[in-house]
């Protein structure tokens, strides 16, 4: 059974959409983002759809609201460097705190996309002192 730390890290794709809509648009309204995501083309969502994945991410505290007459205004508590830091950190410990399985997994992942993205990982290494 995962902890529920753990469970409240998990984002589903529609709470990954609306995230990143609030990480470009920092103090949006529900309003805002659901006219964005169903301007998009793609599925029309309801607003109480949209509200309830709000109410979500406030409950997770992985987004603050400030009231103002008519609505509340929605901004992240971490940027998105952060949120994946913090994804990492758990899953180190996941893995009991080895860094290596989660680094080798990463560059295999990475192995077979863009070579620049693997180069740009090495030179951030590099950068930082680690290798």
């Amino acid at each position: 059974m995962r902890k529920k730390s753990e469970q409240q890290l998990e984002l589903g794709p529609l709470q990954r959409s609306v995230l990143e809509y609030i990480w470009v648009h920092a103090g949006c309204t529900v309003r805002d983002c659901l006219d964005a995501l169903n301007g998009a083309g793609g599925r029309q969502y309801a607003y109480t759809t949209i509200q309830t994945i709000f109410d979500t991410l406030h409950r997770k505290r992985m987004v603050r609201r400030r009231r103002t007459k008519v609505a509340y205004h929605y901004t992240a508590r971490q940027s998105r460097s952060g949120l994946l830091g913090e994804r990492l950190r758990e899953l180190l410990r996941r893995f009991g705190g080895e860094p290596a399985p989660v680094a080798s997994s990463l560059v295999d992942a990475l192995q077979d996309s863009d070579p620049e993205q693997l180069k740009a990982l090495i030179d951030e290494l590099k950068q930082r002192g680690h290798v």
